[in-house]
């Protein structure tokens, strides 16, 4: 910007100095600023001064020189007068701004503002438009530094902002500040758009340092390093935090060695910062943590914004509780609170500290996040049981607030389940023999055979102290029967019509204490409820024993569902039954038949095939040896003994786990639907809050504008008013003035007649819909208004300018409280993310 003394030289003359005989003084003083002598023209400006004091010459010759001499007070004292005589001047209140900032005068703002608004010198404004931008941005609100911008010019803005092509010629500084607003407030693709428009072969500090950081965030390291050392090089404010983030976080150790040999040149490489960050560019996070501890202990600036920066960008818990223990007020408040949460995690305080955690917002949410992802995660170990308790609670918990109560009745089951004994089911194909071969596995005979009805029905076998059948009715009571009824009991029910749902059989067999037996009709059963009963046991079931006829295994039709079920996780145990049917060579070729089956369906068995006759089996275990040694049950009692029921505790946690998964894929689907539904309706109302906020402002703009036509309209309210005023005749009596009942009647009626009309009148203008409050802003406006009029003559018949424009005010007052855009009633998306990770805990472990 040119000198002031120039610049003032076009509209004052010298007459004053001439005719003093200071003409000399004032050429020397403009020379002796040309070559560099600030203090000799200093003190010529001030004998100029002396002899003509409010000279706007020897005040633009002072501020010039004590500018060129680091004299900041003396240069804003000469300015400050300045600006009295020439207050039209943006260049004199921009240089009264910047000198006041270099002061830290709290007063640079003010001069600043007054630079913007002046009418001359466009280029000054602009400036000053800069300069308060530039403060806000330093000042953390870059909301309102990008408000400064909109002054400068909007075309950028818009275009920017919609995608468009960006203008031929822009703004270069004023892109470089919007970048800068836009990063600060986390709009990438914002600062994305307006990053081309700082010219990558003429940057300065500050340009580099945006492209630096929007390089960084977009994972492009080697430009990021290259332009955060040329920001570091030239100085620009926060390189120096920015080049160790970038050093700190690369994993390229030609880019680490080149940021070294800058950092190294410059004398830095042993200040704490500098050290950690290359600490933890080699992996070494113990001695990055330990460099930064010693700088804040000996109280090294910028150790501990390192610290935090390292806590935060690598999430080191052991560098957050570092800075805790140091420097407690140096920790937001988000991560306090996260910091409070892992410890709770790490005393095994699980519950209390997912309760802490999901306190955390902002930037530390993500971190927050990954914390309670790995408590979660611990509650589903690899081996061993899972911690059921924990992971029950947090279902149960997501359910409700889902209100989905037949989810809780789920979560409620599995807990029952976790102390029944191993469920196995047995299926297979109508007349595969699976009551045989039960009867056998049992050593009694108490599952009913060979009768359709019977062997249609599910059958859940199960230890009882004695032996009696339960048979469940559709719409009727329970039948409770002897072993010895059941087939019997259940022919009648055929016969009569009526719907068995499930049989239960109890016996005071052993076996039945560690393990219960489903016994399901046939796949290919002929009623469609049957087949369906069949699959729920798949659902009910921790193991599956499959049955497989000899004389024609893996058919079509078995081979079908054994692949609509492969998704269910269920272990399947193959067993091929009736092999007293075949020879041994034929028995042979079966089970190399089956395991090629079983190859093309992608189900494997559970352990390999065994082969037997479930008939000669239960001969033998009623007492026929021949039988039984004949039957090949020794392999198939084995398997049972070793692999199904000594495992029964790993099958059951393996299907509790897979039924939570179920559950919490279930929770999730639907916490998903309700957190997208959340995000739309927040989405809507901060679109209305946007139109109504422009809406707001403009009527404050326009009001006074307004003001005539809405008083027009208001002429039928303002008869409608006369009328009801008519019967008190002449309100200039001054008698009436004194009378509270007559002042409190015109003004009800006053304010009862114009409300509603101005309100649709304001809201016609507006362009929007009347809040709910609106009315009763305005009234209290009128209210007030009506009370400061001081006859009841003139609230009757007085203009209504100022009383509009109060409502006006107070209409736009209710648009904006009517913005406010609050948090969902439930927190659907915290639940979708807890579900999600207990999705993935499950899913990893099942």
């Amino acid at each position: 910007m040119a000198r002031l003394v120039e610049s003032l030289s076009n509209f004052f003359g010298r007459v004053e100095i001439l005719a003093r005989g200071l003409e000399n003084e004032r050429r020397a003083a403009e020379l002796a600023l040309a070559r560099g002598r600030p203090l000799e023209a200093r003190d010529l400006a001030r004998t100029i001064l002396a002899s003509v004091p409010g000279s706007p010459l020897g005040l633009a010759l002072w501020a010039d020189a004590a500018e060129d001499a680091g004299l900041d007070h003396e240069a804003a004292e000469a300015l400050a007068e300045l600006a009295t005589l020439v207050p039209w001047r943006a260049d004199v209140w921009l240089r009264l701004g910047q000198a006041r900032a270099r002061m830290g005068d709290v007063r640079a703002a003010e001069a600043l503002e007054r630079a913007a608004d002046a009418p001359e010198v466009r280029d000054a404004a602009r400036l000053a438009l800069l300069d308060l931008c530039d403060r806000d941005l330093w000042a953390g609100d870059p909301a309102r530094a990008g408000r400064w911008l909109d002054r400068i010019g909007t075309s950028l803005a818009v275009a920017a902002t919609t995608g468009t092509e960006l203008p031929a010629a822009p703004d270069r500084e004023v892109a470089l500040r919007r970048a800068e607003c836009a990063l600060a407030l986390g709009d990438m693709a914002a600062t994305a758009r307006y990053a081309p428009v700082v010219d990558p072969e003429r940057l300065d500090g500050r340009g580099a340092l945006v492209r630096a950081r929007l390089a960084f965030a977009q994972g492009q390291w080697s430009p990021a390093l290259d332009l955060g050392l040329r920001a570091c090089i030239l100085d620009a404010p926060g390189s120096a935090e920015l080049l160790s983030a970038l050093i700190a976080g690369c994993r390229d150790a030609l880019l680490v060695d080149r940021a070294r040999r800058v950092v190294t040149a410059a004398g830095l490489i042993e200040e704490p910062a500098w050290a950690a960050a290359f600490a933890f560019a080699e992996g070494r996070r113990a001695d990055a943590r330990a460099a930064l501890s010693r700088g804040l202990t000996a109280g090294h600036a910028g150790a501990a914004a390192a610290l935090l920066r390292l806590a935060t960008e690598t999430r080191d818990l052991d560098a957050l509780h570092t800075l805790a223990a140091r420097d407690p007020g140096r920790l937001p408040e988000d991560l306090r609170t996260l910091r409070e949460g892992a410890v709770l995690a790490a005393e095994g305080r699980h519950r209390a500290a997912l309760a802490k955690l999901e306190r955390v917002s902002g930037e530390a949410a993500a971190w927050s996040a990954e914390i309670a992802s790995g408590i979660i995660r611990s509650w589903v170990p690899d081996e061993g049981i899972a911690s059921w308790p924990d992971l029950l609670d947090e279902l149960g918990r997501s359910a409700r607030a889902l209100e989905r109560l037949d989810v809780v009745t789920g979560v409620e089951a599995i807990a029952v389940e976790r102390e029944r004994p191993l469920r196995v089911a047995v299926v297979g194909e109508f007349n595969a023999g699976k009551s045989t071969f039960l009867n056998a596995l049992l050593g009694e005979d108490v599952a009913p055979t060979g009768v359709l009805p019977t062997t249609a029905t599910m059958h859940w076998v199960a230890w009882a102290p004695d032996p009696f059948a339960r048979i469940v009715v559709r719409g009727a009571p329970d039948r409770v029967v002897p072993h010895v009824g059941l087939k019997a009991a259940l022919k009648s029910l055929a016969a009569s019509g009526e719907r068995v749902e499930r049989v239960f059989i109890y016996a005071p067999i052993e076996r039945l204490k560690r393990v219960e037996i489903l016994d399901t009709p046939g796949f290919n059963a002929p009623d469609p409820d049957h087949i369906a009963a069949a699959r729920q046991a798949f659902d009910e079931a921790h193991v599956a024993v499959w049955l497989l006829d000899a004389s024609g295994p893996m058919k079509e039709s078995e081979r079908r569902v054994l692949s609509e079920i492969k998704g269910l996780g269920v272990p399947v145990q193959i067993l091929v039954n009736k092999a007293d049917r075949l020879s041994p060579d034929e028995l042979a070729r079966v089970l190399v038949h089956v395991q090629t089956s079983l190859q093309e369906t992608g189900i494997g068995s559970y352990a390999p095939p065994l082969a037997f006759s479930a008939r000669l089996s239960l001969k033998g275990k009623l007492g026929d040896a021949d039988a039984l040694e004949a039957s090949g049950w020794a392999g198939v009692e084995a398997l049972f003994a070793e692999r199904i029921v000594d495992r029964s505790a790993e099958l059951r946690e393996r299907a509790l786990r897979r039924r939570a998964l179920r559950i919490a894929r279930e929770l999730a689907s639907v916490a998903s639907a309700r957190a997208a539904e959340d995000r739309a309706k927040i989405e809507e109302a901060r679109a209305t809050h946007e139109v109504l906020l422009a809406s707001a402002a403009k009527l404050r703009h326009d009001r006074r504008n307004l003001v005539a036509s809405i008083e027009k309209a208001l002429e039928p309210a303002r008869r409608m008013l006369a009328a009801d005023l008519r019967p008190l005749g002449d309100l200039t009596d001054e008698r009436k003035r004194t009378d509270p009942g007559l002042e409190a009647y015109v003004e009800e009626r006053f304010v009862s007649r114009l409300t509603d009309p101005l309100v649709h009148e304001i809201a016609q203008h507006a362009g929007v819909a009347a809040p709910p409050a609106a009315a009763a802003s305005v009234r209290a406006a009128l209210m007030g208004a009506v009370a400061a009029l001081e006859g009841l003559a003139e609230r009757a018949d007085r203009p209504l300018g100022r009383v509009i424009e109060a409502a006006i005010v107070a209409f736009a007052a209710a648009l904006v409280a009517a913005t406010e855009v609050g948090p969902p009633a439930a927190p659907f998306a915290l639940i979708e993310q807890r579900a999600a990770m207990m999705e993935r805990a499950l899913s990893a472990k099942t």
